[in-house]
């Protein structure tokens, strides 16, 4: 683990929030939330294309939530000011 493992990106709290917003799905901010800014990605640079079948293998990681509160409260924050 370097520098910046557990921190929380804007690519990332971004993801975090529309995950939760549009799916009701809860990441967590290292591995999952990771995965699905890289997925998000990847739809802006038209590697996943609309209409493709894509799947996004959620496989767990809600315990790591625990260990950054402060994440928490940013993504928090950020779909209350959404609303």
């Amino acid at each position: 683990m370097g520098n910046g493992y557990g921190a929380l990106t804007e690519p990332v709290l971004a993801a975090l929030t529309l995950a939760a917003r549009t799916e009701g799905i809860v990441l967590d901010p290292v591995y999952t939330g990771r995965a699905m800014a890289g997925s998000a990605a990847a739809v802006e640079d038209g590697d996943i294309r609309p209409g493709r079948r894509t799947v996004f293998l959620h496989s767990g990681g809600l315990p790591g939530l625990f260990g950054h509160p402060a994440t928490l409260t940013r993504a928090e924050a950020a779909l209350t000011a959404e609303d």
